[in-house]
């Protein structure tokens, strides 16, 4: 049990919590930060000393020792890992502009931090969780960015997280819940739905992939679906294709039962297939991607801001790791970046009264 002491002034000390808790003051100094080299029990009577003594870090102490981190010269010290989940140790990833974008601004930000990032799969040939977990501790890294997941709903119940930092991108990995950076998908849908509203588009449809509206926990669906009842009446409310298999025929054959004047899409196709199908984008139809990729500009759409995302993920596990959280959270923590808006070429200004599309052939 902790000891009573007086403070010695009229702020506690972490010397003062030494005195109560009979330990040295660098000992409490690495407990308030749970660090694991120190023992649980002694973890626990440093912090029911300091609760006692009412003690809280000096703001003001704490930001300067931050401060000093920041204009420290950065020098490569240490790894954190990129870590993938794809079969048979491919690099699937690389093939989602916006998954690469996010390793491209991890990798920038890590550097700027004094890290390097380092690639690791899950599902290399001859590799098990508790392989790599292995030659991750042996390396000595500490931090992980888990790569968006192959499909929704994927578990990693097999990896031993106890000993690192680990942050995941997105919301495809349902367990277990690390905490996760990823974009406004929800509020990213409404900035585009005023947008057309505000062009004066007056039927806006979403066609979407089931599979892309579970990799956003169906924040583009929900997201449409509110702002369709908040905005529109009945009568201009086109239902959303939502289809497992979004295939041309079924683009086209939604299309032309309820003629939105303006669709939304994930996929740069959609905008082909209407193309094909005799729709001129964006004079009869306008055309609206929900992640406009960093090198086309051409579409009008949405910016996911992928290497923010990036950086803001390094970020979070390097403060953790200062922090010696690691394990699974308790209670998971969500970081969303903010999307932008791109103007591009696939929308035009209408009038209030315009709007209705060109049948396709």
């Amino acid at each position: 049990m902790p000891r009573s002491v007086e403070p010695s002034s009229s702020r506690p000390t972490q010397k003062d919590i030494a005195r109560a808790a009979g330990v040295t003051q660098a000992t409490v100094s690495l407990a308030l930060r749970n660090h694991p080299a120190i023992k649980p029990e002694t973890v626990a009577l440093v912090h029911e000393a300091a609760r006692k003594l009412g003690y809280s870090p000096d703001p003001y102490l704490s930001g300067l020792s931050s401060y000093r981190k920041r204009i420290r010269p950065p020098e490569l010290r240490a790894t954190l890992a990129w870590l993938s989940n794809d079969a048979d140790g491919s690099v699937c990833w690389k093939n989602r502009p916006a998954f690469e974008a996010y390793h491209t601004g991890a990798a920038a930000r890590a550097a700027e931090l004094g890290y390097r990032l380092e690639d690791h799969c899950l599902r290399s040939p001859g590799m098990t969780p508790s392989r790599l977990a292995g030659i991750l501790h042996a390396r000595g890294i500490q931090g992980l960015l888990l790569a968006p997941q192959p499909q929704p709903s994927s578990r990693l119940d097999d990896f031993p997280f106890d000993h690192f930092s680990a942050v995941t991108f997105g919301y495809t990995l349902a367990e277990p819940r690390l905490h996760l950076v990823t974009w406004h998908q929800f509020r990213a849908m409404e900035m585009a739905f005023r947008r057309l509203l505000s062009l004066g588009y007056r039927r806006p449809g979403l066609a979407l992939a089931v599979e892309t509206d579970e990799r956003s926990d169906r924040n583009w669906s929900s997201a449409f679906r509110s702002e369709q009842g908040h905005h529109l009446p009945a009568a201009r409310r086109v239902p959303s294709l939502v289809e497992a298999d979004l295939t041309r025929e079924r683009v086209l054959g939604w299309f032309r039962r309820y003629r939105p004047d303006v669709v939304l899409a994930m996929w740069p196709c959609v905008r082909d297939w209407l193309a094909e199908a005799g729709v001129s984008v964006p004079q009869d139809t306008g055309f609206a991607l929900l992640s406009v990729p960093e090198d086309n500009r051409h579409f009008s759409g949405l910016c996911e801001n992928p290497r923010a995302i990036g950086a803001k993920a390094v970020e979070f596990v390097v403060d953790m790791i200062h922090r010696f959280e690691t394990g699974i959270p308790a209670m998971q923590v969500c970081m969303l970046v903010e999307g932008s808006w791109c103007d591009g070429t696939t929308l035009l200004p209408r009038n209030r009264e315009a709007g209705r599309a060109s049948r396709p052939g």
